[in-house]
């Protein structure tokens, strides 16, 4: 397929084709179904006997299974040329958005798809804008190939299927169970089962980075026609754009609450009710807020106890980002409206907390975003609080959510904080390990952020390779959790998770949090990001966004 017909395709027309075979189908199934019970199964149910019965119901019977055959072989038909249509339909929102992007690039195409561009006249002109020219012009000279040969393909694929069932019905294979039967296999189970839709989509374990290329390569029209035909892959797919996100999130959570909402207690399923215990508090979180602040849901799932991740600001366009780990016992309860409680107890709260201090904090041209992340399943207060495997197997999917937040980001790269809560504090600095590590497929933060912390699973702060001083602790000298010893050695500075960040030998940097640490020692664990924290949200707050007024103590 060449660039004009690409261009200048209709796959509009296609998928009134599709609909016309799909009508079709129905109404020659009605046919078969009346058929079936007005005369094969009126002679099997009339007990008729005799020669003339002997040979009439064999060729009846015959009748029968060809027409279901046939009826089989027509639902076939419109499902492929959807099917393409929207190959079609997708690849030519791909090439329209890569001439676009020639064209502000100044860039001409030639009608065979080859991009070229002009030389530089000017002698200011920086040293390395040729090569990046020369690089974006291959770029784009990249995704108009892909979106022919795909298109190509599609195009090859349908007729070769339409071809198929023209021979079918030309030489009466058609009628045969069996060869129909193939034919639906095909189309259910294995091409069915990979659209064309789906081998454009970047696979499984791409990086943010490719994901984010992927939707801007769709263009405005192959991105409508996610958001209106497949949302449900856009919503927790790191490299999607916040408000994309969280537009398809929030769709997700109101078709699923809705049914519920005005029904009583005593109307819920045992289903409804669970699904009521999982997502009621996000949706009251959601509703609480009229409008006065910036919440965006980025992610949603029924995985586990349970995933939810909100933001408070648009990461994809403020300067300083934070996203936040809480730890044990944390589901999507911990994310609910939090009422008079301002215990630090709410994790919703708490990153609404860090929004608001370091919104104060921000420097003049400066924007915040603060996350939540539950995106793992935190231990209970149980044996699972023991052991490693629950902040290991969260780690890459946290890993990659942080790449994603930078993968996504309009505009200069932001300043992105990781900050760990408890348990998960042992999480981030597996994550930050995972980010740092020769060859990482993800990206690291800017600085980490510990507090209550029983150990990251490193001895030193430069075991997690970000540059020197980028490693903070937060630890109130009778917060229990943080002097949790180790199960393993006698060592003091150790603890159940490795050794004390906040300790001298661990060489963080320690910010004060002592206003409150004489207090109630629960209270101690739970107060880090609260307003009654004393120093503590203001120095984190400083450290998000790098205001520069940490208050700092020595390592205990």
């Amino acid at each position: 397929m060449d660039l004009a017909s690409l261009r200048n395709a209709k796959p509009a027309d296609l998928y009134t084709a599709a609909d016309a075979y799909d009508a079709l189908a129905r109404t020659f199934h009605q046919h078969v179904d009346d058929w079936t019970s007005g005369t094969t199964d009126r002679i099997h149910g009339s007990q008729w006997t005799g020669p003339s019965a002997n040979a009439a119901t064999p060729v009846l019977d015959g009748l029968t299974t060809k027409m279901r055959a046939a009826m089989t072989e027509l639902s076939c038909i419109g499902k492929d040329i959807r099917d393409s249509a929207d190959a079609i339909m997708l690849a030519q929102g791909r090439l329209t958005q890569a001439l676009s992007n020639a064209q502000a690039k100044g860039f001409s195409v030639s009608a065979t798809g080859a991009v070229s561009r002009p030389d530089s006249t000017s002698p200011f002109q920086a040293t390395d804008w040729q090569a990046k020219q020369k690089a974006a012009a291959e770029e784009i000279s990249k995704q108009i190939g892909k979106a022919l040969s795909d298109a190509a393909e599609a195009d090859s694929s349908l007729t070769s299927a339409l071809n198929l069932y023209a021979g079918h019905a030309r030489d009466k294979s058609g009628l045969d169970e069996k060869t129909a039967s193939a034919d639906a296999y095909m189309e259910t189970w294995a091409d069915g089962a990979n659209p064309w839709w789906k081998r454009y989509m970047p696979a499984k374990d791409a990086a943010p980075t490719e994901v984010n290329s992927w939707w801007k390569g769709l263009g405005p029209q192959g991105q409508q026609w996610f958001l209106s035909r497949h949302p449900d892959v856009l919503g927790n797919l790191d490299g999607i754009p916040a408000e994309v996100r969280d537009q398809v999130n929030r769709k997700q959570l109101d078709d699923l609450m809705d049914p519920l909402r005005n029904k009583k207690p005593s109307e819920l399923t045992s289903g409804e009710k669970k699904l009521l215990d999982l997502y009621g508090p996000i949706d009251a979180r959601l509703s609480e807020n009229k409008g006065d602040l910036p919440i965006y849901l980025l992610g949603l799932g029924t995985e586990g106890k349970g995933r939810a991740i909100l933001s408070y600001g648009n990461p994809d366009t403020a300067t300083d980002i934070s996203a936040y780990v809480p730890g044990i016992t944390t589901d999507t309860h911990s994310l609910g409206t939090a009422g008079d409680v301002h215990d630090g107890t709410n994790e919703a709260e708490n990153a609404l907390s860090l929004y608001r201090a370091a919104g104060k904090k921000a420097p003049a041209g400066h924007s915040v975003a603060s996350i939540v992340w539950l995106g793992y399943d935190p231990p209970g207060m149980d044996l699972g609080a023991a052991s490693t495997s629950a902040g290991k197997d969260g780690a890459p999917a946290y890993a990659k959510f942080l790449s994603g937040v930078r993968a996504s980001h309009e505009g200069s790269p932001p300043h992105v904080t990781a900050v760990g809560h408890s348990y998960g504090s042992y999480l981030v600095g597996q994550a930050v390990k995972l980010s740092t590590a020769p060859g990482s497929p993800y990206a690291p933060p800017d600085d980490v952020v510990f507090i209550g912390s029983p150990g990251v699973g490193v001895d030193k702060a430069s075991d997690l390779k970000l540059p020197p001083g980028r490693v903070w602790a937060g630890a109130a000298e009778n917060d229990v959790v943080t002097h949790a010893p180790s199960k393993f050695s006698i060592d003091p500075d150790e603890r159940w998770y490795g050794r004390d960040p906040a300790g001298k030998r661990f060489g963080a940097n320690r910010f004060t949090v002592d206003e409150w640490s004489r207090g109630n020692p629960i209270d101690a664990h739970t107060k880090y990001l609260t307003s009654r924290g004393g120093p503590s949200l203001d120095n984190i707050a400083a450290i998000v966004t790098g205001s520069g007024d940490v208050k700092l103590q020595g390592g205990r």
